[in-house]
Protein backbone atom coordinates (compact mmCIF):
# COMPACT_ATOMS: atom_id res chain seq x y z
CA UNK A 1 0.00 0.00 0.00
CA UNK A 2 1.19 3.22 -0.47
CA UNK A 3 1.70 6.71 1.54
CA UNK A 4 -0.88 9.14 0.69
CA UNK A 5 0.99 12.51 0.69
CA UNK A 6 -0.02 13.79 3.77
CA UNK A 7 1.22 10.82 5.77
CA UNK A 8 4.69 11.74 4.40
CA UNK A 9 4.38 15.00 5.41
CA UNK A 10 3.51 14.78 8.96
CA UNK A 11 6.48 13.75 11.76
CA UNK A 12 6.69 10.73 12.55
CA UNK A 13 8.54 10.94 15.40
CA UNK A 14 9.20 14.40 17.33
CA UNK A 15 12.82 14.84 16.25
CA UNK A 16 15.51 16.21 18.63
CA UNK A 17 15.90 19.79 18.84
CA UNK A 18 18.96 20.46 15.90
CA UNK A 19 18.01 17.14 14.56
CA UNK A 20 19.26 17.84 11.11
CA UNK A 21 19.33 14.07 9.72
CA UNK A 22 15.39 14.26 11.14
CA UNK A 23 15.22 17.64 9.08
CA UNK A 24 17.09 16.24 5.40
CA UNK A 25 14.01 13.55 5.93
CA UNK A 26 11.46 16.28 5.83
CA UNK A 27 12.83 17.77 3.19
CA UNK A 28 12.95 15.01 1.43
CA UNK A 29 9.19 14.00 1.98
CA UNK A 30 8.42 16.87 0.80
CA UNK A 31 10.39 16.89 -2.72
CA UNK A 32 8.96 13.51 -3.49
CA UNK A 33 5.30 14.63 -2.79
CA UNK A 34 5.71 17.65 -4.85
CA UNK A 35 6.79 15.49 -7.59
CA UNK A 36 3.75 13.41 -7.26
CA UNK A 37 1.85 16.50 -7.88
CA UNK A 38 3.62 17.33 -10.57
CA UNK A 39 2.84 13.68 -12.22
CA UNK A 40 -0.76 13.55 -11.32
CA UNK A 41 -2.97 13.82 -14.35
CA UNK A 42 -5.82 15.36 -13.08
CA UNK A 43 -5.69 18.57 -14.58
CA UNK A 44 -5.27 16.83 -18.32
CA UNK A 45 -8.35 15.04 -17.59
CA UNK A 46 -10.18 17.89 -16.39
CA UNK A 47 -8.43 19.57 -20.17
CA UNK A 48 -10.51 16.55 -21.42
CA UNK A 49 -13.38 17.53 -19.76
CA UNK A 50 -14.09 21.20 -20.53
CA UNK A 51 -14.79 20.73 -24.32
CA UNK A 52 -17.23 18.44 -24.00
CA UNK A 53 -21.07 20.06 -25.18
CA UNK A 54 -23.12 21.42 -22.17
CA UNK A 55 -20.26 19.63 -19.58
CA UNK A 56 -20.94 22.71 -17.44
CA UNK A 57 -23.63 25.38 -16.01
CA UNK A 58 -22.89 28.86 -15.52
CA UNK A 59 -22.76 28.22 -11.91
CA UNK A 60 -20.42 25.28 -11.81
CA UNK A 61 -18.29 27.38 -14.39
CA UNK A 62 -17.45 29.66 -11.75
CA UNK A 63 -16.82 27.19 -9.33
CA UNK A 64 -14.26 25.73 -11.35
CA UNK A 65 -13.02 28.77 -12.51
CA UNK A 66 -12.52 29.86 -9.00
CA UNK A 67 -11.00 26.21 -7.86
CA UNK A 68 -8.51 26.23 -10.35
CA UNK A 69 -7.50 30.23 -9.58
CA UNK A 70 -7.21 29.35 -5.62
CA UNK A 71 -4.94 26.33 -6.92
CA UNK A 72 -2.77 28.79 -9.20
CA UNK A 73 -2.44 31.27 -6.18
CA UNK A 74 -1.33 28.34 -4.28
CA UNK A 75 0.93 26.99 -6.49
CA UNK A 76 2.44 30.22 -6.61
CA UNK A 77 3.34 30.82 -2.84
CA UNK A 78 4.68 27.49 -2.87
CA UNK A 79 7.38 28.62 -5.75
CA UNK A 80 7.78 32.08 -3.85
CA UNK A 81 8.11 29.89 -0.20
CA UNK A 82 10.30 27.55 -1.75
CA UNK A 83 12.72 29.94 -3.83
CA UNK A 84 13.00 31.98 -0.11
CA UNK A 85 13.72 29.19 1.72
CA UNK A 86 16.75 28.46 -0.74
CA UNK A 87 17.83 32.03 -0.60
CA UNK A 88 17.55 31.95 3.53
CA UNK A 89 19.50 28.32 3.51
CA UNK A 90 22.09 30.24 1.33
CA UNK A 91 22.72 32.88 3.92
CA UNK A 92 22.83 30.54 6.70
CA UNK A 93 26.53 30.59 8.25
CA UNK A 94 27.66 33.72 6.34
CA UNK A 95 27.81 30.88 3.63
CA UNK A 96 26.75 32.55 0.19
CA UNK A 97 26.54 29.88 -2.66
CA UNK A 98 24.10 29.94 -5.72
CA UNK A 99 22.34 26.37 -6.41
CA UNK A 100 23.87 24.22 -9.26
Amino acid sequence: MSESPESELTLRHSPAPHDLLALAEEVAALHRSLERLAHADHLERLLKLIPRPGWTTPAEYELVRGSVAHMQMHVRALHDAQAALLRSAQLVGGRNQQAG
